[in-house]
């Protein structure tokens, strides 16, 4: 985990991620194509980006191909 990431981060990562899969790679997207992502409103610039690099980096670990039932060793599962 991302030592900069204060701790109000860190439970905003673990109440996205258990969202689930289908909602976390849907956020992911929004980020990628640049659109303000509402979920992560509450952050400035830096610490959103931060946010969504590091579920980048726990979804990596995931099959994307069936975002419905992901498989991968998280502790965020």
């Amino acid at each position: 985990m991302n030592p900069d990431l204060s701790e109000k981060a860190i439970n905003k990562l673990e109440f996205l991620c258990g969202l689930g899969c289908t909602q976390v790679t849907q956020l992911l997207e929004k980020a990628s194509k640049g659109i303000q992502i509402e979920e992560l409103s509450d952050f400035n610039h830096t610490e959103a980006q931060l946010i969504v690099e590091e579920l980048g980096k726990i979804m990596s670990i995931y099959d994307t191909s069936d975002t419905d039932n992901c498989t991968g060793n998280s502790e965020f599962k």
